[in-house]
């Protein structure tokens, strides 16, 4: 976006009719995470929810003591080493963990997260000028696609970290318009870390791998890249580094990606619970691993808004072009596609190595898809003026998507699920334990100590220039 482009959005006002829109699309949001799962009235006994309740009572354990969770009486992911599980949720709100039951604080946690993530997207509301129907446009692809539904819905409550893309998008369009600022790669560096924080180690991943695409077919980018992921990991050594001392060199089993093309669109336009027959010869990979419902429409918007006008030869688009996301988008599309990444988990590259289920690499060129769409219907509509057609079937169009994810989220909630599922036994409840590990405990406490230096270090880079002012 030109700088002329930019000052004009920047000036734009917010009427009090757009406030009181946002205001109730928060809203509608909120409930729909709240009630979505049953208010934190959950039973941990289907899928992958017994998995949390064992991460949220060891750590209520270690909160209650105030001690470091070493070990726990019992192993999962192949080890009894719970700092080293990188998935595991460390945000500054866990405290209030033992103030209320795990399902409670999921939901809290939830909320929480979910809040950042709607003042990200008001940052790039504001900083593009969008009027609230293309603001509200992103946000129900945003906020509501199959993806983050069917993984919550089935306990991988380290996805809310999602709720950060937001400004991973916002400071990543700042680094192709401003270049090789400083601030921009150290608050790349930072969101990255607080993915980190949160647990959410494959949605932190799936960044790094877009990051690097854009670096190498947008070299004039590659510092910025380099010192985000620089920054990113010397922040996230309090995870990465156990992770890598107990479980490098670990082998996963490969899940298999979409087949084919189709399977993709399919996975966008059908709401389902169950994987179809076609894909069960390729594993028993359950459909949440391939849901990635956007509905009939909001696909015909990816499609049309964020790629046939990529290339249109419109004046009033041509700064919306965004061409250094071209590759990163089509190669983490077809990375999602068949065989192309199945190769990498047998390739001694440690992150890249623990992606095993491909499906997922589609949802970053989805939600970039989803952002430059807002972007240019935002254009369309803005030379469309008052023309009564242009808006009401923008709005039909909206309220339509709405309703079909409301159906997808109806067919996905945690209560339904609970009754249409064969319930496991009550899941256990592990307990802290101490025994020697030295080798093990010594990295946890020294890659703490690279985490705070760290932090202090970015602190002081960015409060460095304000009190340089103040002196002045």
């Amino acid at each position: 976006m030109t700088d002329d482009n930019q000052a004009m959005a920047a000036r734009k006002g917010v009427g009090p009719a757009t406030v009181i829109a946002l205001v109730v699309l928060f809203a509608i949001g909120a409930f729909h995470w709240a009630w979505f799962v049953n208010y934190g009235d959950v039973s941990f006994r289907i899928h992958d929810w017994g998995q949390e309740h064992i991460y949220y009572s060891v750590l209520r354990q270690a909160i209650n003591t105030g001690s470091l969770p070493f070990h726990m009486s019992m192993r999962f992911h192949q080890t009894d080493r719970f700092m080293s599980i990188p998935d595991t949720n460390y945000m500054p709100w866990v405290l209030l963990l033992p103030g209320m039951s795990a399902g409670r604080f999921i939901m809290v946690d939830l909320l929480i997260l979910y809040a950042v993530g709607f003042a990200g997207c008001l940052l790039l509301m504001q900083k593009y000028g969008l009027s609230i129907l293309s603001f509200a446009l992103f946000f129900l692809i945003f906020n509501f696609n199959g993806h983050i539904v069917a993984h919550l819905a089935v306990g991988h409550t380290a996805w809310s970290g999602y709720f950060l893309l937001p400004f991973f998008f916002l400071f990543l369009l700042e680094m192709l318009e401003a270049g090789p600022a400083r601030p921009t790669w150290l608050k790349l560096g930072f969101i990255l870390f607080a993915m980190m924080l949160k647990g959410s180690f494959h949605l932190y991943t799936w960044c790094l791998m877009f990051l690097v695409f854009l670096a190498i077919f947008a070299y004039k980018h590659a510092r910025v890249v380099i010192g985000a992921i620089l920054v990113s990991a010397v922040l996230s050594a309090f995870k990465l580094i156990p992770a890598a001392y107990t479980l490098l060199g670990r082998q996963e089993k490969f899940i298999w990606s979409y087949p084919t093309f189709r399977d993709l669109i399919d996975a966008m336009i059908t709401i389902r619970l169950e994987s179809p027959e076609r894909l069960r010869v390729w594993g028993n990979a359950g459909w949440w691993e391939f849901d990635m419902y956007v509905g009939l429409i909001g696909l015909a918007v990816l499609v049309y808004f964020g790629i046939v006008l990529r290339f249109s030869r419109r004046e009033d688009l041509k700064d919306l072009k965004c061409g250094a996301l071209d590759l990163p988008v089509v190669l983490m599309t077809l990375f999602s596609i068949s065989y192309f990444h199945a190769f990498l988990t047998r390739v001694p590259i440690p992150l890249l190595r623990s992606e095993r289920v491909a499906t997922r690499f589609v949802l970053l060129p989805v939600i970039t898809l989803a952002l430059l769409s807002s972007l240019r219907l935002d254009r369309l509509l803005r030379r469309a003026g008052r023309n009564a057609k242009a808006w009401a079937v923008s709005i039909a169009a909206l309220a339509a998507m709405a309703l079909a994810f409301l159906d997808h989220s109806f067919l996905w909630s945690v209560s339904r699920l609970e009754r249409i599922t064969q319930l496991k036994v009550e899941p256990p409840v592990p307990g802290l334990i101490t025994r020697d590990d030295p080798g093990y405990k010594l990295t946890v406490v020294v890659s703490i100590l690279i985490t705070v230096a760290g932090l202090a270090t970015l602190a002081y880079m960015l409060l460095k220039p304000r009190l340089k002012r103040r002196t002045l």
